[in-house]
């Protein structure tokens, strides 16, 4: 009788267990999936100099914090000091490997290896800044900023400023950027009165990084023109030009970012350059999918998005000149004043 008692338990108890098994299964096919977990973004930025060089890689870097404190959701990479072009194509592709969704290359120099890579990586989106817009692909953007109106505002404050009427701009290379400011500058000058052929004293060093060969063109340009003004850009090129403007002690400006405690004395202008305006549309676009459907474009900073903006020296500019140089920015924005460019 009692074997009988402990086969019954056990039936009982398999019972149980096969209902238990039964219900779970069936909870299971018809509870409805987790919702998937959404894929982690990854951004890579990569700059070709110093990102202390308070010039075009800082103002990147800059930047790139600026956009990384807004969104903690984005994974953010970082490479500094990628010049060698042997070194730009496999620096990109390495990012792209490592599964990162965006890949910023700060630098026109980036272009054309980001249009070649984009077809071999259909799920990454590139962007270059200051890259020429013939790369401009399904997957690839560029930006630029609009040095031609800000190159407008240095060379009036520059020749209004300057008691010899000899103004000087020093940059790395004929591209891009600097190119386009040379062209608002000459067209500064003119609105201020003056032949920008016998004002404006331009030298392009060749070379991004090399600090003693722009301050060596500096100083020749102080001395055989009686230039009193200075307006660097372009990465190391910028460094040498101020110290060279510091020990003659003539009047500088400023590209990129700004760094009142360099030159406090002589510093008449600073072109600060906000690079997050166009990291934040260009995310937006991609996390909206409009990068998906429409492909990549063209993007700017200007006057008009706040993405270029003008900051005077502190003290050294005349009261009635500064009120000029806002009357000039505001009809630079309102289309009102030809800078010589049109995107």
């Amino acid at each position: 009788m009692a074997a009988i008692s402990q086969k019954l338990v056990v039936i009982v108890i398999i019972a149980i267990i096969a209902a238990g098994v039964i219900g779970w299964a069936l909870g299971a096919l018809t509870r409805p999936a987790p919702p998937p977990t959404p894929e982690k973004i990854k951004m890579a930025f990569i700059f070709p100099g110093s990102i202390t060089d308070t010039a075009w890689n800082e103002a990147g870097y800059r930047a790139m914090e600026a956009f990384r404190g807004k969104h903690p959701e984005v994974e953010v990479a970082w490479v500094q000091g990628v010049y060698d072009p042997a070194a730009i194509e496999p620096t990109i592709r390495s990012y792209c490997e490592q599964g990162y969704n965006l890949i910023v290359g700060v630098g026109f120099q980036y272009g054309e290896p980001m249009a070649k890579l984009s077809e071999e990586y259909p799920n990454v989106y590139f962007l270059a800044i200051a890259g020429a817009p013939q790369y401009v692909g399904p997957r690839v953007s560029v930006a630029d900023v609009r040095t031609d109106q800000s190159g407008f505002i240095v060379s009036y404050l520059a020749v209004k400023m300057s008691k010899s009427k000899h103004v000087a701009f020093v940059a790395g290379m004929a591209v891009a950027e600097l190119s386009r400011s040379e062209i608002g500058q000459r067209k500064g000058i003119e609105y201020a009165g003056y032949d920008p052929d016998a004002a404006l004293h331009v030298h392009y060093v060749g070379d991004f990084h090399d600090v003693p060969g722009a301050k060596m063109a500096t100083t020749a340009l102080i001395e055989e023109h009686g230039v009193d003004v200075v307006k660097a850009m372009g990465d190391g090129v910028q460094l040498g030009a101020i110290s060279a403007a510091k020990e003659k002690g003539v009047y500088a400006m400023m590209s990129g970012t700004y760094h009142p405690e360099i030159y406090p004395e002589g510093m008449l202008m600073y072109e600060v350059w906000h690079w997050e305006i166009v990291f934040e549309e260009w995310y937006n676009d991609y996390v909206t999918g409009k990068l998906e459907k429409e492909g990549g474009k063209v993007y700017w900073l200007s006057l008009e998005n706040g993405g270029l903006e003008i900051i005077l020296g502190g003290g050294l500019v005349p009261p009635e000149l500064q009120k000029e140089i806002q009357t000039l920015i505001e009809k630079i924005k309102a289309g009102e004043i030809d800078t010589g460019f049109k995107p």
